[in-house]
This record gives structure tokens, C-alpha cells and sequence, in this order.
């Protein structure tokens, strides 16, 4: 039982056990309002006596129905016979000890017939009402602990599809690495082996963070830095990226969000030094900006739709919100929903 269910038996067994004597006190009345009732005579003593063995009986079926027996984990037949057999039986014993032990100790039953089926009314009555206070409180047992296996089962579910999601990132990304050193190879061996240097230790980050869901912004911008590192090498001045955002260890989105904008940034446009892609990321109005100037590649590599898909999808399941795209002439931005962020800012230049 958890402490719920013990503090409504409680105040229900002293609810009933006081509704169900308190008729009692009408010979307190005058005049004719003393007569309600079966006639008996006033006994302070005699009242507290009952109240409390009634509130005790009330509270020992509920307790023996909650507990001991807990009737909802098991619908066997014979289990269920049994369960009846033994409140029955400890109902016919509470009603004898209740009703000998007040006939000993007060000596004034002038009616032994109408003294026992009083008793036993007032314990069956009792019976009834507790009997449907445990059928509540298991029926609320069965709902919360269905709601608990499909709360379980959800975040099962979104486990797996965060799994399967952030599978298909690694392979997009190797792919479009793989190009990129495939063409230094060609232009720049040494390059190329400084590249190599670099994308081992992306890789070992993304490796090594593999189990999380969420990341905090400031990780997250220290995987960004290692991939414009990877870019520079090959674009040098053509590529310039602006970085103005919080450095909040508060803030978390979800992990390697910003490495496919930056990979879509240099793959869909022409980057020259003489016309440089130019990226700003930045906080506004509690969303994460990555914007890139747009001068869209004549010659283009075929977009599969992986990346904005996908990260559309993670930051569905983890965040509850989608990103938001703007494309005008000359810029692309997508807009990563945040918290409120604080006010104190680093900036970065590349």
C-alpha cells in the first residue's frame, strides 16, 4: 500500500465509523427529536466504543483487501472463493468479539436480538462501503500502472527512433568527409593528413557521446569548432563563419544538430574567395539562427534530404518542436527552438 491509499482508508474508516453512530446522539435532543433511532440509553463511554471498533474493522478489511489478499493480481477462481471464504470468516468473528466484549464490559443489552442485528447491520454496512473503497483504489492501481508500462513503452519507442535517427548521421557524415579529403588528397597531401588528424578527433567525439539523447550548447559548439577546423582546411578563406551566441552550460538540444546545417551550408552552394560563404549563428528571440549567404552551386551534389529531415525529426521527439526554415534570395536560415538563454555572450570569427 502506498501512502495514498493508507490516508483515504484512514479517513474513510473514521468517517464511517462516526456517520454510522452518530444517530446515537439524538437522545441528547429534546422533545420528540430523542426518538429517532432504536431506543437506547445515552453512554459516553459505551459510544467511544463502538466508534472505535467499528473505525478498526474498517480499517482491518481494508487493510486485508489492500494488502494481504490484493484481489487484482490474480483472477484464478479458486483464489477468488478463497479471498470471500476469508473475509467472510473474519467478518463473522469481528462481528462475535465486538458484540460479546460490549455486553461484558457494559452489562445493559435489554434486547439481545435487536442489541445483535444492530451490530450486525452497522458491520455490514461497513463492509459495503469499504469493499467499494478498495475496488476504487485497485481500479486506480490498474490505471497508474498501465500508465506507467505505456509511459515506459513510449520512452522505449523513442529511445529506438533516436537510435535509428542519429544512425543515419554518422554515414551522411562520413560520406561528405570522405569527399572532402578525396579532393585533398589530389590538392594538398599534407593537408589531407592534417585533415585526417582532425576527423578522428570528431569522430572519437561523436563515438564517445554516442548514448546521449540532449548535449549542452557549449559541447555542442566545441563539435561545431572541430568541423569548421575540417572546412577551413580545405576552403581557407572562402569559408568565414561568425559564431554570437550564449555559453550557457544550462542549454541542451539535441546531439550533432548543427554539424549537418554546416555540412548542407558547403555542400548546396559555391564557395570561392571570391565570393566566401559567409555563416552566422546566433541566439534571437530563444531560437539557435544558422544562417548561410546563399549562392546555390550550379553543379550540385544530389541532396538525399537526410540532414534537415532528420534533425526535423530528433528535435520532434526530444524537444517537442520543430525547426523553422527561412530561405530568401540571398540567405538560408534554420532556426533551432532554445530556452531562454542568459545575456553573457562569446563571440568567434573564422
Amino acid at each position: 500500500m502506498i501512502k495514498t491509499e493508507k490516508r483515504v482508508l484512514l479517513l474513510t474508516s473514521v468517517f464511517v465509523a462516526i456517520t454510522l453512530n452518530v444517530h446515537r446522539l439524538f437522545v441528547l435532543l429534546p422533545g420528540e427529536a430523542r426518538t429517532i433511532g432504536p431506543p437506547w440509553v445515552f453512554n459516553a463511554p459505551e459510544l467511544a466504543f463502538q466508534v472505535l471498533f467499528q473505525f478498526g474493522f474498517c480499517i482491518f478489511f481494508g487493510y486485508l483487501n489492500l494488502k494481504l489478499l490484493n484481489w487484482n493480481k490474480s483472477k484464478n477462481r479458486r483464489k477468488m472463493l478463497m479471498y470471500i471464504l476469508s473475509n467472510s470468516l473474519f467478518f463473522i468473528l469481528l462481528l462475535f468479539i465486538g458484540s460479546a466484549t460490549q455486553k461484558f464490559l457494559f452489562q445493559n443489552v435489554l434486547n439481545l436480538k435487536l442489541f445483535l442485528w444492530g451490530y450486525f447491520f452497522r458491520l455490514v454496512t461497513s463492509l459495503g462501503l469499504i469493499a467499494i473503497l478498495v475496488k476504487i483504489l485497485l481500479l486506480n492501481r490498474v490505471q497508474k500502472r498501465k500508465e506507467q508500462e505505456n509511459e515506459q513503452l513510449k520512452t522505449a519507442y523513442f529511445d529506438a527512433e533516436i537510435k535509428n535517427l542519429k544512425a543515419q548521421i554518422n554515414p551522411h557524415f562520413l560520406f561528405n568527409a570522405l569527399c572532402s579529403l578525396s579532393a585533398l588528397v589530389r590538392e594538398n597531401p599534407q593537408k589531407a593528413q592534417d585533415y585526417i588528424t582532425h576527423l578522428s578527433k570528431v569522430f572519437r567525439y561523436s563515438l564517445g557521446n554516442h548514448q546521449e539523447q540532449l548535449i549542452g550548447l557549449d559541447k555542442e559548439l566545441e563539435l561545431l569548432d572541430s568541423n569548421i577546423q575540417l572546412l577551413k582546411m580545405r576552403f581557407e578563406e572562402a569559408l568565414q563563419v561568425h559564431i554570437d551566441v550564449p555559453r550557457t552550460k544550462g542549454i541542451r538540444l539535441p546531439h550533432m544538430s548543427l554539424q549537418p546545417l554546416l555540412e548542407n551550408a558547403v555542400k548546396h552552394n559555391y564557395v570561392s574567395k571570391e565570393m566566401p560563404l559567409q555563416i552566422d549563428i546566433f541566439q534571437e528571440n530563444g531560437a539557435l539562427h544558422f544562417r548561410n549567404t546563399l549562392n546555390e552551386a550550379v553543379y550540385k551534389e544530389p541532396s538525399t534530404g537526410i540532414g534537415l529531415l532528420n534533425l526535423n525529426e530528433r528535435y520532434n521527439i526530444l524537444m517537442g518542436h520543430s525547426i523553422e526554415i527561412e530561405k530568401t534570395e540571398d540567405h538560408f536560415t534554420v532556426k533551432l527552438p532554445l530556452n531562454p538563454l542568459s545575456h553573457v555572450h562569446k563571440h568567434r570569427h573564422y
